[in-house]
């Protein structure tokens, strides 16, 4: 009857304040421990009526073996859960392997049945100590470098040095971090190969982190040019060789630099910055061939390292040449007022140029000083409205360019870009003042074909244009050709 009244008064308040601290576990940490949890309330609340029942010493100690047993599992779920899942997995975002929430259980659980034999039991367990500890030497010995690589990962996932998805530059190779563990980290090349490094090694190689801390890094990529170039010439070109390339950044801008005077030739370096690495050979290709297309424009090579014999093809026929030229323009609607003898007048002194395939003829807004054939090639016209890119025109093999400019002073009012490799033919304007000077009667004429022209423009754009400009009345075809009568007067003197 004792026993049963220290069960009621000392017991069922331990089990129903165990149960309370079970409920507000749940409610503020969502700890559900389940039915376990109740067979620890009814060990402890049994363990504190214990001290008071008259029970035999081996029951007891029962008693308070299986209740320490059982709060030892409570500390150790507690313990895995607050520290490896909630702080490591939660808060810092590692990913915990089981391993060490399993070791921890291990660990206590037998430190835990060790502490019980010895201070409840009253067990002497010197050579099981003796035991468990020269075994754990022979284990520590076998699982080193299972040991090592997870230290190591501890490391990587605590200092954080990479994530996923970080480009790095390691082993002479450029590799994508694709997944991240505790003992190896998965890599991807960007030929699409996987590698796997334990992390032992990653952290004592050196490695490059192209993504950290932003994902802007320069990228560097080397021309030789000729010993007679002048070099701000040619820094010059080799910035425009960059303006195209996609995937290179504005900002910060390309820089060249003159890196080395090389036995045949002067080394140069371009600097750009990238942020997407998988396209670094992609970005290179582009600068490289835009770089050979606009030396080559200018007259300029990349030398050879070699002694080269060299045969001498027979040079084009350049009269058959002008022919050629003077027939694409008297096809076009503007120079067919010229005469034969003109246009081939017109083309004296011409010079042709080449432009690879994505590369910008000129721009929008430039001046423009010659006019451009097209003799061989294909190109998209394109105009600029109020930050608005379109898409106006296409042109071919036959057709020009730059009239507006060429007779009037005018900007260039679009942009051409090659959609493939494109042969010009580059009229300077000083042909066409002559030809105006010794002819100022075509001008007028002139003037009404490019007011016809303009006319047609607007017609295109109408679509791209505002409300604002919609509602603004366009000149008529007379004005227009007025305004381009007197700026060919004005513009060369006639």
């Amino acid at each position: 009857m004792n026993n049963l009244y220290f069960v009621l008064l000392i017991g069922l308040p331990v089990w129903f304040i165990m149960v309370l601290l079970g409920r507000q576990m749940r409610q503020r940490w969502n700890l559900r421990l389940g039915a376990p949890y109740h067979f620890i309330c009814i060990g402890n609340a049994a363990l504190a009526a214990s001290y008071y029942m008259d029970l035999k010493v081996d029951t007891h100690r029962v008693i308070m073996a299986a209740a320490f047993m059982m709060d030892a599992l409570l500390f150790l779920t507690l313990f895995n859960r607050f520290y490896w899942e909630g702080y490591f997995a939660k808060k810092r975002n590692m990913v915990v392997p089981r391993f060490f929430t399993h070791a921890t259980k291990l660990i206590g659980i037998t430190t835990s049945v060790l502490l019980i034999l010895q201070f409840v039991f009253e067990v002497k367990v010197p050579g099981l100590f003796a035991s468990l500890a020269g075994g754990g030497v022979v284990i520590g010995l076998a699982l080193r470098p299972v040991i090592a690589n997870l230290t190591a990962g501890l490391t990587i996932q605590m200092s954080k040095p990479l994530k996923l998805g970080d480009w790095l530059y390691i082993d002479n190779r450029l590799a994508e971090v694709m997944e991240l563990n505790w003992r190896t980290t998965r890599l991807r090349t960007i030929d699409h190969t996987y590698i796997e490094i334990p992390n032992v090694d990653l952290v004592n190689v050196h490695l490059q982190n192209y993504s950290y801390p932003t994902p802007h890094h320069a990228m560097r990529v080397t021309v030789p040019v000729e010993y007679e170039a002048p070099p701000n010439k040619v820094r010059a070109i080799l910035l425009r060789s960059t303006e195209d390339v996609a995937g290179v950044l504005k900002d910060p801008p390309p820089e060249v630099y003159l890196k080395e005077f090389a036995d045949s030739t002067i080394i140069y370096e371009i600097r750009v910055w990238i942020e997407k690495d998988a396209e670094q050979d992609r970005i290179a290709d582009g600068i490289r061939t835009d770089a050979w297309y606009e030396l080559r424009r200018v007259g300029l090579t990349m030398p050879f390292p070699q002694r080269v014999v060299q045969y001498l093809k027979p040079k084009d026929d350049s009269e058959a040449q002008a022919r050629h030229i003077a027939d694409i323009l008297g096809r076009n609607l503007i120079f067919s007022v010229l005469s034969d003898a003109q246009r081939q007048k017109l083309v004296i002194g011409a010079h042709k140029q080449l432009f690879g395939k994505h590369e910008r003829i000129f721009r929008q807004g430039e001046e423009g000083n010659a006019l451009y054939v097209v003799v061989e090639g294909e190109a998209d016209v394109y105009v600029e409205e109020e930050g608005i890119s379109m898409r106006v025109n296409v042109v071919r093999s036959g057709e020009c360019l730059g009239e507006f400019s060429l007779l009037t002073g005018e900007k260039l009012s679009a942009s051409v870009q090659a959609t493939r490799d494109c042969e010009v033919v580059l009229i300077p304007r000083e042909r066409m003042a002559e030809v105006l000077r010794e002819s100022p009667e075509i001008v007028e004429r002139l003037s009404e074909i490019l007011a016809l022209r303009r006319l047609e423009t607007e017609v295109i754009l109408a679509e791209s244009q505002t409300q604002r400009n919609k509602n603004v009345v366009p000149k008529s075809q007379e004005e227009y050709a007025n305004d381009f009568l007197k700026k060919m007067h004005d513009f060369f003197s006639v």
